[in-house]
């Protein structure tokens, strides 16, 4: 036989069937075979070099001639990880499990409606509780096709649940493996220690391991979801008080004020201010703007609403920042205090300007406005 020249080979096949290492076999009488070309070995146990196992060169033929170390790794790994299997009382595998944003299919706050709200959670469980034999080279059914795993891990009363085990020295996965939607392991085997490594550790998908055709059931769900985007509000209390700057988020929004007659809500950034995708007009887009807007919604959907920023009378001082009435030269504390006011007169302008300026900002922006009494505002897209 042709000196090998190949990667020392530590395990062998006993006579009685069983995988072993060269330390365990060399005090053992019986005979060890090639895991791959069932050729007897024999054990080299000599001081100079590492133990190792040897082809025998008195049982030479083809199969002996093609057997590379490659091919003895594909057959070892096949086999420890068998073994693996029938020994361990657990083997447990992670996995990515995907939460979905409950709210994502009727969200009028992403740009992009093919874009979802989702995150992914370590998850594991022990593939021995409900997988219960490990066989060697099977075929595996689906539908006219027939598919042959390296190592099958099956429980015959529920073959949904069955994982094939393909093992990558040389050729990966084959492509019609991983279209089948069967699930797959691929195991990327290099060497006898990588194989140490897969039986010494809880399965993740990583550079070595990939997962084809698992599909965890996706979970919708707002608490394991953080909210993509915040959001303010503007709301109209049924006692003529008026906010702004109500500061909420694209899950939670909804949880209308009991005692507001109006809440209009728009995209907000903590840094930036109200968010505007248009380039102009309107760019900047500040709380006071936004307030003007939604004094403007309100009187249109004739909401029960008088302030004084609605009044032709009112001046605002913007070097002291405070607002002033004209007709009585006074300055004005709180604004709703035209809901009593005898002189107030609404600025029709000052209606008509910001409706104009909210109909534009609503093209281009998602934009959502709620009332108890579920009016909706004419002409406006939202």
């Amino acid at each position: 036989m042709k000196a090998e020249y190949r990667m020392e080979q530590h395990y062998a096949v006993s006579a009685s069937g069983h995988l072993v290492h060269i330390a365990e076999a060399h005090l053992s009488s019986e005979d060890f075979y090639c895991p791959h070309c069932k050729c007897r070995m024999l054990k080299k146990c000599g001081t100079i070099r590492s133990w190792h196992f040897a082809h025998d060169y008195r049982y030479q033929n083809e199969n002996v001639c093609n057997c590379s170390y490659e091919s003895y790794l594909h057959a070892y790994a096949k086999l420890r990880l068998k073994q693996w299997f029938d020994e361990s009382p657990q083997i447990i595998l992670h996995y990515q499990q995907k939460y979905v944003c409950k709210f994502h299919k009727n969200c009028k706050w992403l740009d992009n409606h093919s874009d979802v709200c989702c995150t992914y959670k370590d998850k594991s469980y022990n593939v021995k509780k409900c997988l219960t034999q490990c066989l060697v080279e099977e075929n595996v059914k689906l539908g006219d096709k027939s598919f042959r795993a390296d190592l099958l891990w099956n429980n015959p009363k529920n073959p949904q649940s069955n994982i094939l085990i393909e093992i990558k020295v040389t050729h990966e996965c084959t492509q019609k493996k991983k279209d089948s939607n069967l699930r797959i392991i691929e195991f990327c085997v290099h060497s006898e220690e990588d194989v140490d490594a897969i039986v010494n550790n809880e399965i993740r998908e990583n550079d070595t391991v990939r997962y084809y055709g698992f599909n965890p059931q996706e979970f919708f769900s707002e608490e394991s979801v953080s909210p993509k985007f915040e959001l303010a509000k503007f709301v109209l209390y049924k006692n003529n008080s008026v906010f702004a700057r109500s500061l909420c988020n694209c899950q939670n929004y909804r949880n209308r004020r009991p005692q507001a007659q109006l809440e209009v809500t728009v995209k907000y950034d903590s840094n930036i201010g109200i968010i505007n995708n248009d380039s102009s007009p309107y760019t900047e887009i500040s709380i006071g703007r936004f307030y003007n807007w939604g004094l403007a919604i309100a009187n249109n959907l004739h909401c029960q609403i008088r302030n004084c920023y609605m009044c032709s009378a009112h001046k605002y001082d913007y070097e002291n920042g405070c607002l002033y009435c004209d007709m009585k030269n006074i300055k004005i504390d709180t604004p709703k205090i035209a809901s009593i006011c005898e002189t107030f007169l609404l600025n029709d302008e000052f209606g008509y300007k910001n409706l104009e300026e909210v109909k534009h900002y609503a093209q281009l922006n998602p934009i959502d406005i709620w009332v108890n009494s579920h009016k909706q505002l004419n002409g406006m897209t939202y």
